[in-house]
Formats: C-alpha cells, structure tokens, sequence
C-alpha cells in the first residue's frame, strides 16, 4: 500500500533557486576568501539536505519496495546533514563576525560539543529506535530522544544570534542587520517545521537565508571594479587580510603616472575606455595573477611564484610603451611606474599591508618609470605615521589634545609680554609626538577643524581661569590652519567660545600662516569679517615666499612674525635687506616679533633692527600650561 505522508509543494522551487545560485557562482570570477569557500559549502550542504529530505520522505512513502535497514540509513543520512546544516550557518556566522580569528582544537571542540552529542545519538539510531522509529508497516515517528535536534538547532541559532549582538559595535550596520535577520529567519523555520511536521517547508527559510547571505555577502558586485573590470579595494583588502604569505608570495603594483591630470586633459570617459583595456590586458596576458583595480589609477597583481616577478614588470612595461586607444580613436601614451613588496614584509599585520601598497602607490603616482621595493624599514614608517593617525582621532574624539605656551618677550625690556598657544599630541605610550609630524596628517585627515577648535577653547579657558595680566600676559596668539580659515562658521564658532569663557576677543590673536594668503581674496573676506567681531590677527612665518608688502597692507594684520630661517640667515650674513625690511613693515603700523631666538647675541640683534617681540628657545622652550603659570604666576 502506497499513502502520501508529506507536503512536496516548495521542493521544485528551492531545488530550481540551489541550482541558480551554483550557476551564479560559478559563472562569476572570485578571489579565495574564507567566506566564498563557506559560501560554497553551505549551499552544497543545504541542497543535499533538501534532496536526502525529499529521498528519505520518498521513501517512508514506498516503503514496502525497500529494505528496512536502507529506510534507516536514509533518514539517518538526512537528519546527519540536517545538524551539519545548522552548524554551517553557525559557524558563517561566527566567520562574519569575526574574519581573521583562527580557533584552535580545543576551541571547537568546546563550541561543538552538542553537535556532536546528537551526531552520536542518531547514528545510534541505526541499532536503536532513539531518534526516530521505522515500524515494520513503514509507519514513521518520533524517538523518545528526537528533541534533542531542535535542542541543538535553538541551541546554535540563539548562540549565534547571542554572538551577533554582543559584536554589533565591531560589525557594520547593514551587515549586522543581515547577520541578525538570517538567523531570526532560521530560528522561525525551526519553530515553524515543529508545528507543521509533514510540510518539508524547512528547506524555505534556509534558502531565504542563503539569499542575504549571497546578496550581502557575496554578491560579485561588493568585490568588482567597475570601470577596470577587475576586483576592488574591499577585495584586495580581504584578501590580504587572510591570505597565506606562501600560496601568494608575488605582491606587485604599478600605478599611472599623473592619473588625475590625464582625467582632465581627456574626457571622463575616455579615462575610463582606457582602464577598461588596462583590464582586459592584464586578465588576458595574466591569467594566473588576480588583478585589482583599487583607485586613481592604482593596480595591484598578486600571483604565487616570486620569480616570475620581473619577467611580468617587463611585460606589462613593454606594452606600455604603445598607445591604448580610447573612444573616438584617440591614442593615448600612459607611463607607469612600479612597487613591489619584499617577501619578508607580509608580516601578519595584515591591515598595514593594505595601507603600506595603497600609501606607496600614491607616493609613486608622481614619479616616472620607477621601481620601488618596499622594505621592512618603509612598512615601520609607514606604521609609524598609521599610528600618529590613529593617536590624532583618539586625542580629537577624546579632547586629549595639550595646551603648552612659549613665552612671547618684549624686545627692550626683555619682560613677558605674550604667547603662543601650541597643541602637543601623545602617542599610546605616552611620549610626545613632534607636530611637524601630526599636524599635517590632521590636515590631510580633515581633523585640524576639530583640532583648532578645541586649541581655540583650552586657550580662553586658560586665560578664565588664570589671571594673565598678572603675569604681564597682555595676549596669547592661537595658530590657525590654512585648512581650518576656510570655514565660512569659523566666526560664529569662536565667537560663541569666547562668550562661554566670558573672554575678551582682544586677548587672543589668531596667527595665520603665508600659506594661507595662496587665496588672498578668501584670505580678505574671512580676515575683515573676523575683524569686524574683534578678532585680532598676527602673519606668522613671514619669508616664505607667499606674501609681499602690498598684500600685507590690504590685511587687518596686527603683528608680523619674521620665519626663523629668515632671522638666521641674517645673524649670519648682516646685510640691509632684513633691517630695511623691518623698518617698511614698521612704518606700515605693523608690530614685528622675530623668532628662532636661540642666544643673547640673536636677540641683540633683532632688537637693534627694530623688532618689538622675540620668540625662542633662548628665553624658553614650549612648555605646560602648569608650568607656565608655575614660572610667569608669581
């Protein structure tokens, strides 16, 4: 006798979709990540599940043509691949959660003891009726023990789910979204196939994972260059990020000489023509590389034999000497240059790899038919300015940023009569960080507002709550990036500083550099804006080059600060040009400080041209706003 115990409605379909995703897969280019592989795995495992399902469902309906003891090992086979699909997707989860972690022995063992408990049970099953029972009609039910594969399935889903949202911070938001939604989804489908037993609907809220898993994760577009046809940043960066330093020893990159100006000399699209041929080129001539597009003109090839590193840069340098066509049958001639990485540099910082190639990259952009090989002695520079980045968003977000003074002196007098307000920055170990060092990287960051900002801010707390005119303080200058006085609110934002601290805007001087004065009718705007609100301002490092007399006299400048190089210069070859120059500058109802003051003979000599103020290390290096007020407060 023949009778129909279970619902086959949904197989057809989830059978078709298992089949598209191995077509997609398959038909796309990937590069050898964990999570492809895991990818690949799960989707193999969940179609076997399916299909034993189906098998074992079949054959309980037929029963009386089959054996007893193959009934057994059907169902037997499929609640096996049954548990092994819930550790799949467990274990995915903690892959996307935690990429680079490689887990030992014991670590697994811990994580998978009750798997393999029920493993152990149902293949008890073959000698005993604990999981499920098989009568000798063909009749199918439960064993006394069968719950204990719901059990491991909440026990997995809810670990993973547990895991997903004490990782959130670590993880971003729209992949912790889709981590959490899969497993919400799989522990729905576990409660549903409890409720509807003969309805093989399971296998439903599986595939509905595996797609947000696919488009999330594994979509080849996250990891496709468009213009280039190549891979991307993201996939070189996860590549780097696990990849194992023997199968891929050969890391090189060669990057188009002035990208950005080609970009404007042709058209747009044009440019793009051309990266498009770079591409083909580069999957045509090297079909054992994995090529990257990762920006700006910059390619990455990394292959496994080391040895064929120079016979590929001759290659690809060869037919650079040859026009690319682009639209419209315009030639184009581009030159190149090269980095490779030396093998002893794949370290396990994988992270700083990623930012050594992409760093040097820029560096040679601007230089022709180079060949750099990076060192061990470039990566720790390299990780010496990662670090002095990563010490500038601690210290900004954290407002961690010092406040030192240099005393500012009255030239005749020799008496205190200003200063400079200047940031120093920490790194993780505590010691000072130069700033010619972090402030360009907070400029280059954009950070220097934020910086500047809260330098503008300690300054008038310190003037709130020390008293500077007993100290002979008459004003503190405060610096200003080039970066930072473009801000159109730069006056709103002081303003509304000083009015916190109650301090008068004529106690500080805001000091701008001659750089600044590269957008002079910028420079006019903001400066006679500010200077409508009371804010005083000093031309710092005056000899650099960018400004002159005429500009200076268009300026609301209250003070010229004479670079240091300049004031050397001159103590060591007198001359008339410094001394002339002092007088015009004078006579123009400006006041002059010179700094770079290092000896009495220095500051003698500024003195006797006419300077007002001296700045220096002879009378005092930067130093704490505590020993400040220990030094000038009494």
């Amino acid at each position: 006798m023949e009778f129909i115990l279970w619902n086959y409605n949904l197989v057809l379909p989830e059978l078709v979709i298992s089949a598209t995703f191995f077509i997609f897969y398959f038909s796309q280019p990937r590069i050898p990540l964990k999570i492809n592989k895991s990818f690949l795995f799960v989707l193999i495992i969940d179609t076997l599940t399916i299909v034993t399902d189906v098998g074992s469902s079949l054959c309980l309906e037929f029963f009386s043509t089959l054996p007893p003891l193959l009934l057994r090992i059907e169902n037997i086979v499929f609640f096996l691949l049954f548990l092994v699909r819930i550790i799949c997707f467990a274990s995915f989860t903690k892959l996307l959660i935690n990429k680079n972690i490689k887990n030992s022995i014991v670590d697994k063992l811990l994580y998978l003891w009750l798997f393999l408990i029920v493993v152990i049970a149902v293949i008890a099953n073959l000698f005993t009726d604990i999981i499920f029972c098989i009568s000798d009609n063909g009749e199918y039910s439960q064993g006394p023990f069968y719950f204990l594969l719901y059990i491991c399935a909440f026990y997995y889903v809810s670990l993973s789910i547990i895991q997903t949202i004490i990782s959130r911070k670590k993880i971003k938001r729209d992949e912790f979204a889709a981590i959490l939604i899969l497993n919400i989804i799989l522990f729905i489908g576990y409660i549903t196939r409890i409720i509807y037993p003969k309805d093989l609907i399971m296998n439903f809220f599986t595939l509905v994972s595996i797609i947000i898993i696919y488009l999330t994760f594994e979509n080849p577009v996250l990891f496709k260059e468009e213009k280039s046809g190549l891979f991307n940043k993201k996939a070189l960066t996860s590549l780097l990020q696990e990849m194992n330093t023997e199968t891929y020893p050969l890391i090189i990159g060669f990057s188009l000489h002035n990208y950005k100006s080609l970009r404007e000399i042709y058209s747009h699209s044009q440019t793009d023509h051309g990266l498009s041929s770079i591409g083909i080129y580069l999957r045509q001539n090297f079909p054992e590389l994995l090529p990257f597009y990762i920006h700006d003109g910059h390619f990455v090839l990394i292959g496994g034999n080391i040895k064929n590193a120079d016979s590929i840069k001759n290659a690809i340098r060869e037919r650079f000497n040859y026009s690319w066509n682009m639209e419209k049958d315009t030639d184009i001639f581009l030159e190149i240059s090269f980095m490779q990485l030396d093998s002893t540099v794949i370290s396990d910082n994988r992270e700083l790899l990623c930012t050594t190639i992409i760093s040097t990259l820029n560096d040679i952009e601007s230089k022709s038919q180079v060949n750099v090989i990076i060192k061990p002695d470039d990566v720790k520079k390299i990780e010496q300015l990662s670090n002095i980045k990563r010490a500038v968003e601690i210290a900004v977000e954290q407002n961690t940023i010092e406040l030192f003074l240099q005393p500012v002196i009255d030239a005749k007098t020799q008496k205190l009569v200003g200063a400079e307000s200047l940031a120093r920055l920490r790194d993780s170990n505590g010691q000072y960080i130069p700033p010619f060092q972090f402030i360009p990287i907070a400029e280059k960051t954009g950070r220097i507002n934020i910086l500047g900002k809260q330098m503008f801010e300690k300054t008038c707390q310190f003037i709130k709550e020390n008293d500077i005119d007993a100290m002979g303080l008459s004003w503190i200058n405060v610096n200003l990036s080039p970066i930072q006085f473009l801000r159109r609110d730069l006056k709103n934002s002081f303003t509304t500083i000083l009015k916190k601290y109650n301090v008068n805007s004529e106690k500080i001087h805001l000091e701008i550099t001659e750089e600044s004065m590269i957008d002079f009718d910028l420079l006019q705007s903001q400066m006679q804006s500010m200077n409508e609100s009371g804010f005083k301002f000093v031309l710092d490092d005056y000899g650099r080059g960018y400004s002159n007399i005429a500009r200076m006299k268009k300026c609301p400048f209250i003070n010229i600060k004479l670079d240091m190089e300049f004031v050397w210069d001159y103590f060591k070859y007198k001359d008339k040009i410094l001394p002339t120059m002092v007088q015009t500058i004078k006579q123009m109802g400006f006041t002059i400080t010179a700094e770079g003051i290092e000896n009495q003979e220095l500051a003698e000599a500024m003195r006797d041209i006419g300077c007002d103020n001296l700045q220096g290390y002879y009378f005092s290096k930067p130093i704490s706003i505590k020993e400040f007020v220990e030094k000038y407060g009494k």
